[in-house]
């Protein structure tokens, strides 16, 4: 017999009210239309042959129920939550022919009745399975261990016992590190609730944690042992500077050991992300010099905490000119442990004065001596600027939530990876139909030529050795974060170190303005390791040995290296190790849409050398490098302040913060600012999407598809196996970018799949942005609206018009409780966009701010006067990013006039790249400038010959 759809939808409708009545309801097929006789067979019947029973889970458990079911024919499978029927999803997925339904995460609000009907055209038969909840349970440790004090060889017990459900288990450290070994000189009981050392000895002397976990949180308790000894009570009361010497040797100690450590699992583990982190600061050696010295300084200080005041509660805004060391150390012992540590040798250069030739025409590598009053200012490896003071809660270098009962505004600050998930991380994105992605991933090749932070020199805590991530504890060099109850990321943590790795930036010695060396304290700096000047550091390098690295010097034609070509005869970026690809700036391999902009630079470089070959036979390889340098560096410049920078602030940010260009000022520090860095130019996040679409020639997928963020991280190789740099680079400019809204501010493989690797916690970029603006200790969102000159809130009634989703300030007011203890980043990305604008008046403000001073601080900037000619200055004014594209893609030959707009992709939405205006390299010839000289018309021929095998004809 057969079902007509109403009828089926009837009976389907039918068996979900009897299933809450526990009745059982039987088709019969004598109600309904025969289409032929048959038959019956009671085989043919649906029948259950294994059903799930009512069950309780754990809340955050995957379940899995099941409904296995014979009949002839196969019967049909559907499943009904609470009178609703179920389809598949990420929450729900239904496999094995519909017999099987997993729900992962089990919350509260999935308990209740699933019903599975089975119907086939003989009948139908249907069965309901009762799911309730277990509420998990948070560690909660109700005895603790006690601080205790006492003389050597003594015994000692400490105890920690806790609540929670599940069971939470005891795990105890020594000063941040797990005792591995509890069956030697550290016992534990059975249960692990007591720790006893039998023996204690002097180095025993310090903190005792215990940490009890389950899957759904932490807690840790901690506790003092402290070993009197006649050598102990003379420290206490006496520092000389042997003993200084000594303290300094070992913090140099352990500084050395944790880097030789790290340098070591670098070597040997390059899947790690954390790792690979680290490599881009040992690229780096001055980096690696000036911020070593600042760990040890602070190690060191960190050594004879004992002998000052406790948290050296300094205030903030007196400590750059008023407070000297005095108060907590005699001036003479910091300026010792500087000299000791290194930090009095400071990171000045030679003079300008050695070379004034080159650096009145070109920029230095390192943005030494552009400014020739303040040579430093946009140097690299120089700190951050700051707009506000920072607020580090020690006042010298504890980063803000380090304490975590300390109260801002009479409240907690919230957990960073809660905050992610409440208000951050979404599922769902909106395309942005009037911008392409490419506008995204110019934003990241700018950022990455103009800032660059240094990460910590070390996952190993100084102290002892622990690797970050066996810790939740805030040790130096780590500031991890807690995962909270009920977060997907605890799967990975396996109960045991339930937290998200997270290492402190490194930081400096001091700038030589505000600086210990001058009997005053300094509280911590982070540093620019690149220069501030958007000067194409990110495609030459930030220092000489980088820049002469990168070039080719095996022929004298100014060339970039490579090492392989593409099918078109055009280069790749060079093979640094193993699969990385290395470029200007240490990030190039971050993700296939970099890479593939840092290659069409690298031949757009390679391209404009080869001209100048033919142009200007006179000029030698290094002549060819610097002036194409210059030329690459101020194209990068016109494309960001005339088609990039207007689209991110509007044309009314662009007048009220930048304005006109009147020429250089030499009393304009171009460096960046920390709030910049950190926070305001992270509004980027925001616009990218969680895949890379990939297109051919005609603008379909490539046979390959298109690729998750995810997967397109750290993977240049997939540039060599997969259709090279074109298909990226389609995909940018013919792909609507992600909308910025404040209820969508990042995609979900941001949040939850960054970095993400079986056996470690994958990273969550919006909990790491928060994490650093505090590991920074930038002062909140709403000082920034003050130094802004914009409103400032008291109540989070008063930011309605500040949000333009009603739904996200009462997720605030429950997480941050008042205004004023939103963080900056969180703050700027959930307020309201202004018009024609991508951010919101605070980010604006810090942006347009910055730009400002990069552009009139700089005397390369490219509308400088005498910078260039006016014909040159013609041509630069009149190429754009889509002509780069057509000129050294492999095969691209068509595209928008503007590239940063979307206009569809489809092909017939695109323009040809022969439409497109050309750079007429010809106002370059040294002809217009008087310096031609003589040359063998042999060696003429010969590099017009090589450059027509390397770059053809034209």
């Amino acid at each position: 017999m057969l079902l007509q759809q109403n009828q089926l939808f009837l009976l389907i409708l039918l068996l979900v009210l009897s299933s809450f009545l526990d009745c059982e309801i039987n088709y019969s097929p004598r109600n309904h239309r025969q289409s032929k006789p048959r038959r019956f067979n009671h085989d043919n019947l649906p029948k259950f042959t294994y059903t799930s029973t009512n069950q309780s889970y754990r809340e955050g458990a995957s379940v899995t129920i099941n409904c296995e079911v014979t009949g002839n024919p196969i019967p049909t499978v559907s499943w009904v939550f609470n009178g609703k029927q179920l389809f598949d999803s990420r929450k729900y997925q239904i496999q094995k022919k519909n017999t099987q339904l997993v729900i992962y995460p089990f919350l509260e609000s999935d308990v209740g009745k699933y019903t599975c009907i089975a119907i086939n055209r003989f009948g139908s038969i249907s069965h309901t399975i009762d799911l309730k909840i277990i509420t998990s349970v948070p560690p909660f440790i109700i005895e603790g261990p006690q601080s205790q004090t006492v003389k050597p060889s003594e015994r000692v017990i400490f105890r920690c016992k806790a609540r929670g459900e599940p069971k939470p288990r005891i795990t105890w450290f020594f000063e941040g590190s797990e005792i591995q070994n509890l069956a030697g000189h550290f016992q534990a009981s059975h249960d692990e609730t007591e720790l006893i050392i039998s023996h204690v000895t002097r180095q025993d002397n310090g903190v005792f944690s215990c940490m009890a976990g389950n899957d759904v949180g932490a807690m840790t308790a901690d506790a003092t042992l402290t070993v009197e000894s006649p050598t102990l009570d003379r420290i206490d009361y006496s520092l000389d500077d042997n003993k200084l010497a000594q303290i300094v040797k070992e913090a140099t100690e352990n500084v050395d050991k944790a880097i030789a450590e790290t340098q070591r699992d670098l070597k040997y583990s390059m899947t790690n992300p954390h790792t690979l982190i680290k490599l881009f600061k040992f690229a780096a050696p001055r980096a690696l010099e000036i911020t070593k010295a600042r760990e040890i300084y602070e190690e060191s200080l960190r050594l004879i905490e004992k002998h000052v005041e406790d948290g050296l509660r300094l205030p903030i805004h007196e400590l750059p000119t008023n407070i000297s060391y005095e108060s907590v150390l005699a001036v003479s012992h910091i300026q010792t442990l500087m000299e000791l540590s290194g930090c009095m040798n400071g990171q000045f250069r030679e003079t300008c004065d050695k070379n004034m030739c080159f650096h009145t025409k070109y920029r230095s590598y390192d943005g030494q001596c552009n400014n020739f009053d303040k040579p430093m200012w946009g140097v690299s490896q120089m700190p951050f600027l700051r707009l506000l003071p920072p607020i580090y809660e020690n006042g010298f270098n504890t980063p803000v939530g380090w304490e975590k009962e300390k109260l801002y505004f009479g409240y907690k600050k919230p957990n960073a990876r809660l905050v992610s998930m409440e208000v951050i991380s979404s599922e769902k994105i909106s395309p942005h139909f009037r911008y392409s992605s490419l506008l995204m991933q110019w934003g990241q090749f700018l950022d990455h030529d103009i800032t660059f932070k240094a990460p910590a020199l070390s996952r190993k805590v100084y102290s002892t050795g622990g690797i970050c991530n066996r810790t939740c504890e805030n040790i130096t060099p780590c500031f991890n974060i807690i995962l909270p109850p009920g977060d997907p990321k605890l799967r990975n943590a396996r109960g045991k170190f339930p937290c998200m790795e997270f290492d402190r930036s490194a930081a400096v010695c001091g700038s030589g303005e505000t600086s210990p060396i001058f009997q005053r304290i300094t509280y911590r700096e982070q540093v620019n390791i690149i220069t501030s000047f958007i000067d194409g550091s990110v495609v030459y390098g930030s220092t000489e040995v980088d820049a002469i690295n990168l070039r080719d010097l095996y022929n004298d034609h100014g060339l970039l290296r490579f090492d392989i070509v593409s099918g078109a005869e055009k280069p790749y970026l060079p093979f640094e190790r193993d699969s990385d690809m290395e470029s200007g700036d240490f990030r190039a391999n971050e993700q296939l849409g970099l890479t593939s902009l840092h290659t069409i630079f690298l031949r757009e470089h390679n391209r404009i050398a080869g001209k100048f070959v033919q142009i200007n036979p006179n000029w030698d390889g290094e002549k060819i490098y610097q002036e194409t340098r210059k030329i690459v560096g101020a194209i990068i410049q016109h494309i960001t302040y005339e088609h990039w920078l207007p689209k991110v602030l509007g044309n009314d940010g662009m007048k009220h913060h930048l304005g006109e260009y009147k020429g250089y000022d030499s009393t304009v520090n171009p460096g960046i600012t920390n709030a910049f860095a950190t926070a305001a130019f992270r509004f980027g996040h925001t616009l990218i999407n969680p895949k890379l679409m990939r297109y051919d020639g005609d603008f379909n997928p490539i046979s390959q598809g298109h690729i998750s963020l995810h997967e397109a991280i750290f993977a240049p190789e997939r540039l060599l196996s997969e259709g090279g740099i074109d298909p990226i680079i389609r995909g940018l400019f013919a792909t609507p970018m992600k909308l910025p809204k404040s209820d969508q501010v990042l995609n979900k493989e941001l949040t939850e799949l960054l970095f993400h690797k079986e056996s470690e916690v994958p990273l969550d970029l919006a909990a790491l942005n928060i994490q650093r603006g505090r590991d920074h200790a930038l002062p909140g969102y709403i000082e920034y609206r003050r130094f802004c000159n914009l409103s400032v809130p008291n109540t989070f009634e008063e930011m309605t018009s500040y949000v333009s989703n009603g739904d996200v300030l009462p997720k605030l007011k429950k997480l941050y409780g008042h205004p004023g203890n939103i963080d900056l980043w969180v703050g700027g990305v959930i307020e309201k966009k202004l018009p024609d604008a991508l951010v919101g008046p605070t980010f604006s403000c810090i942006i347009g701010e910055q730009f400002k001073r990069l552009r009139d601080g700089d005397r390369f900037f490219y509308l400088n006067e005498g910078i260039f000619s006016q014909l040159q200055l013609s041509q630069i004014k009149k190429y754009t990013i889509s002509k780069i594209i057509c000129n050294n893609g492999d095969n691209i030959d068509r595209i928008q006039r503007d590239s940063f707009l979307y206009v569809g992709n489809k092909k017939s939405a695109f323009q040809k790249c022969d439409e497109l205006p050309d750079l007429n390299l010809h106002m370059w010839s040294s002809c217009c400038d008087g310096t031609c000289n003589n040359v063998d018309p042999s060696l003429n021929l010969k590099r017009k010959k090589r450059n027509e095998h390397l770059y053809g004809k034209n």
